[in-house]
Order: structure tokens, then sequence, then C-alpha cells
């Protein structure tokens, strides 16, 4: 896996791009959107991780 900087990563993020940052599975990101840990936005069907968000979570 190649490493990313937060600064180079979008304002807002997908479930995969998040699970890759935090290296585990794209159910657990599910999991702590579901449960309040880390904040999502939903569109329609989809959920999204401002980057904001991820790193408010990461502090």
């Amino acid at each position: 896996m190649q490493a990313t900087r937060i600064e180079d990563l979008p304002d807002v993020l997908t479930v995969q791009q998040v699970a890759e940052v935090l290296q585990c599975s794209d159910k657990h990101v599910y999991d702590l959107a579901a449960e309040g840990a880390i904040r999502r936005i939903k569109v329609g069907r989809l959920v999204r991780i401002p980057k904001s968000a991820l790193v408010e979570f990461l502090s």
C-alpha cells in the first residue's frame, strides 16, 4: 500500500478510501460510522466521510 498524506486526500472520502488510510476493512468503517465514532454524510444510499471527520477521529 502506498503511504498517503492527509493533505493529499479529497475533502470527501469514500468508505474504501478511509479503510485504506486506517488499514482496516470497509465493514469496520461502516460500523464506526453507524455507531457515531466517525461522522458521515449519506448521499442516498452512499456513505461519504468528510476529511475533517477522519482527522477528528485520528486526533
